[in-house]
C-alpha cells in the first residue's frame, strides 16, 4: 500500500454538479409556477422540486463535511479503516424493509404501513427508546397520511383513517 502525503482535494466538481442540478430543479419549478393555470398544476411539482433541491443541498453539505473531516484527520489510515469496515447488512435490511412496505400497503393500508415502516426504520438506524420511536413515527406518518388523503384527495388504501 502506497502512502501519500498529499492533502485531500476539495470536491469542487461534485459540488458544482449538485448545485447546478438544484438550480435546474428550481428553474423548472419556477417555470411551472409561472405557467400554472391553477393551484393543482404547481401543487404537483412543488413537493418534487422541494425534495430534489433539499436532497441535493444535503449532498453538498455532506461532501463538504466529509472533505473537512478527511483533511483535518490526523490519522488518515484510522479514518480509512473505519470507513472500509462498514457493513452492508443495515443497507440490505433497509432495502428489504422498503420492499416489504411497498408490498404490504394494499394489505395493511397506507396509514398503518407508514407508521410501522418508520418505527422499523428508526429501530434499524439504532434508536432504542420506544417512546421516541412511537412518537416520531406518529408525528411523521399522521400528517403525511392526512395530506395525501384529505388535502390532495389521493385514494389510498387505509386501515385506520
Amino acid at each position: 500500500m502506497v502512502s501519500e502525503n498529499r492533502r485531500e482535494q476539495f470536491p469542487l466538481g461534485n459540488i458544482l454538479f449538485a448545485l447546478s442540478l438544484a438550480a435546474a430543479f428550481g428553474y423548472y419549478a419556477h417555470d411551472v409556477f409561472v405557467d400554472a393555470r391553477g393551484v393543482t398544476d404547481w401543487l404537483l411539482i412543488a413537493p418534487a422540486a422541494g425534495i430534489g433541491i433539499t436532497a441535493l443541498l444535503v449532498n453538498v453539505g455532506a461532501k463538504v463535511i466529509d472533505w473537512y473531516h478527511r483533511r483535518h484527520c490526523l490519522d488518515q489510515d484510522a479514518l480509512d479503516s473505519t470507513v472500509g469496515d462498514a457493513s452492508v447488512l443495515p443497507a440490505m435490511l433497509f432495502m428489504g424493509l422498503l420492499a416489504l412496505y411497498a408490498a404490504l400497503i394494499p394489505v395493511i393500508g397506507f396509514d398503518l404501513g407508514s407508521f410501522l415502516f418508520i418505527c422499523l426504520a428508526l429501530y434499524l438506524q439504532g434508536e432504542r427508546r420506544w417512546w421516541v420511536i412511537l412518537g416520531f413515527s406518529f408525528v411523521v406518518s399522521a400528517p403525511v397520511v392526512i395530506v395525501f388523503i384529505e388535502l390532495l384527495n389521493i385514494r389510498l388504501p387505509t386501515l385506520l383513517i
